[in-house]
């Protein structure tokens, strides 16, 4: 499940951005050093740290995604659209519709 490209889609870019650098990088990264080289596990202990940091952004951005109220996420949509409504383009306004 693509659960970062949901909270961006609703313009959450910049939690997903601090969810993203504090999952991966402040916790994946140094775990996997420390698999890999204090435990001596290597490269299965590299990646073992950085599939822990992917899987715990993804768990975060899970559960944020389910508890989200999707109906005020609408709402907040359709006030966006309707802004955007308001401000139509001069230049386009005097052409009409030939079909």
């Amino acid at each position: 499940m693509e659960t970062s490209g949901v909270a961006v889609g609703c313009g959450w870019q910049q939690f997903v951005a601090y969810v993203n650098v504090g999952s991966y990088y402040i916790i994946g990264v140094p775990l996997g050093v420390v698999l890999g080289f204090f435990f001596n596990l290597g490269a299965k202990g590299i990646w073992s740290g950085l599939i822990g940091g992917t899987s715990l952004q993804t768990t975060i951005l899970l559960w944020v995604t389910m508890r989200t109220d999707w109906m005020k996420e609408v709402e907040d949509a359709q006030k966006r659209l309707n802004k955007w409504d308001e401000k139509r383009d001069p230049l386009l306004t005097g052409f009409k519709d030939n079909n």
